[in-house]
């Protein structure tokens, strides 16, 4: 099956505005992503998809694929979609602009992760790290995931899931890295967003309010979501090869 990895990038962002095209360790971030999702074993073609004339120019110098989309898209997941009506394949991932660090192998997993439930009839996965930090659990930007027995989702939260009632249980973390069939981004981007989606800002979840299975598998701890200057100085010292 043919797979293409989708970049949403965009220059507008409070904490950190022009970030895909900040330089880290000698390139833009955007280029950074680009490469990484490239040397991906299971993706086929990479594209940036964005709204700003820099990003297109920046692409069109550098030899990659960019695709203008409206600026009115709420998520990356909306803007992904855009690009799948434009252009063809069996699976579509999103990944996210904001991650230099992403492992390739952690994409390979979320894509291996749907081709294997689509017999199940599930369309759409995602992936997760094992065990939660202590700063992950009490900081509100990370996003808490409960696999369920079968390898779905059972919740997505801002707040560390499952409660130790009864039970000490690891707290798992979901990580920003989607794969869907073309139907399902489809279905994604013509649904309304529902009131979890809003209270919580987590597109995943209007897969789930509206009724559908998110399959999930453990991927490598490691890559770190560039937010901040200082995120990207941070970033830009373990790209140099330093501690």
């Amino acid at each position: 099956m043919s797979t293409l990895a989708i970049i949403p990038a965009r220059m507008s962002s409070t904490r950190f505005p022009g970030k895909p095209l900040a330089d880290i360790a000698g390139k833009p971030m955007i280029q950074w992503v680009w490469e990484r999702a490239s040397e991906a074993a299971t993706i086929d073609n990479v594209v940036i998809a964005t709204e700003d004339d820099e990003i297109m120019d920046y692409c069109a110098a550098n030899g990659m694929q960019a695709v203008m989309t409206s600026s009115d898209h709420l998520t990356g997941t909306d803007r992904g979609a855009e690009v799948a009506d434009k252009m063809n394949a069996d699976i579509y991932v999103n990944v996210q602009g904001d991650e230099p660090l992403i492992e390739p192998a952690a994409i390979d997993a979320v894509v291996n992760c749907l081709s294997d439930n689509l017999t199940r009839g599930i369309e759409v996965s995602t992936g997760y790290i094992a065990e939660a930090s202590d700063e992950q659990l009490d900081d509100p930007s990370v996003v808490h995931l409960v696999p369920s027995l079968d390898g779905c989702v059972m919740m997505l939260s801002r707040f560390p899931l499952p409660f130790p009632m009864a039970e000490a249980m690891p707290r798992t973390v979901h990580v920003g890295l989607y794969a869907f069939t073309g139907a399902a981004i489809a279905r994604f981007a013509a649904w309304e967003r529902g009131p979890v989606e809003r209270a919580e800002s987590g597109e995943m979840l209007r897969f789930l309010e509206h009724g559908e299975r998110i399959a999930c598998v453990a991927v490598a701890p490691g890559s770190i979501g560039v937010d901040t200057p200082e995120d990207a100085a941070q970033v830009a010292v373990i790209l140099a090869g330093g501690d």
